[in-house]
């Protein structure tokens, strides 16, 4: 479940040449689009990037929304520069966070730039992908003995929207470019949430992950090796989602 800057994860542990922190693009929920969006789709006038692409605008949304519990979009400045104070400007006392990215083939590309709703096939290539078959298949069973999410959350949706929930995760924002799924692991009580993004000018797609463990705490061998393992997985479903887009796009 935890495949949801600069130092969120040690350069010695990057097998897959993930993208740490790099500053593609970053723009507040009431940015313009990007400049090179087809004039002839819906969003590209209005294609907001709330979490931006790249990690620490990923890690700022989670930690000032709670990791989705509030909205952004309803908090007063004054509560956002209130909420910024208290974040801690030690690395180790941040949450943990990374993003990986893969570019996308032309085809696909050009599919996704004219979809009035790039989110909506990202959220369904990335949950519908066979590389995510496991894990989904691994919660279901963990459903049934402990009632984790209601049943009609087991069906995959065609348009994500605001709030809606899927297996354990709930959609906590949704921009035409970018899709945030929030989720909490109520034993442990770890909040973590996942991203996916699709850059037009780059033609890339993009996953994301932040949770509620602070870097500090995911140091010495047994931690590393977690998150090693939790990059190679990831990795394998940015691919399986890049792979199931143009599936999606071939039908």
């Amino acid at each position: 479940l935890f495949h949801s800057c600069n130092m969120a994860i040690p350069r010695r542990l990057l097998a897959f040449n993930p993208t740490i922190g790099r500053q593609i693009l970053r723009c507040s929920s009431t940015s313009s689009s990007p400049s090179s969006a087809p004039s002839g789709t819906t969003w590209s006038k209005n294609a907001t990037l709330p979490g931006g692409f790249n990690a620490d605008g990923l890690r700022e949304w989670a930690i000032l929304t709670d990791f989705g519990t509030d909205s952004y979009e309803s908090m007063t400045g004054q509560e956002i520069r209130r909420r910024r104070r208290q974040m801690s400007d030690d690395p180790k006392d941040q949450p943990y966070v990374d993003l990986f990215s893969k570019r996308v083939s032309d085809e696909c590309s050009e599919y996704l730039s004219h979809h009035p709703s790039p989110s909506d096939v990202l959220g369904q290539a990335f949950f519908g992908s066979r590389n995510f078959i496991a894990e989904r298949m691994v919660l279901s069973s963990l459903n049934s003995l402990f009632s984790l999410y209601p049943g009609h959350a087991k069906i995959l949706p065609t348009n994500f929207k605001l709030n809606e929930q899927y297996l354990q995760w709930k959609v906590t924002m949704k921009a035409p470019l970018e899709l945030i799924c929030s989720y909490e692991i109520g034993g442990v009580k770890v909040k973590g949430c996942t991203m996916l993004a699709y850059d037009p000018s780059l033609r890339k797609a993009y996953h994301g992950n932040c949770f509620d463990v602070a870097e500090g705490k995911l140091q010495g061998f047994l931690p590393e090796m977690g998150i090693q393992m939790h990059v190679k997985y990831a990795d394998f479903l940015l691919s399986g989602m890049v792979n199931e887009m143009e599936s999606i796009r071939s039908k």
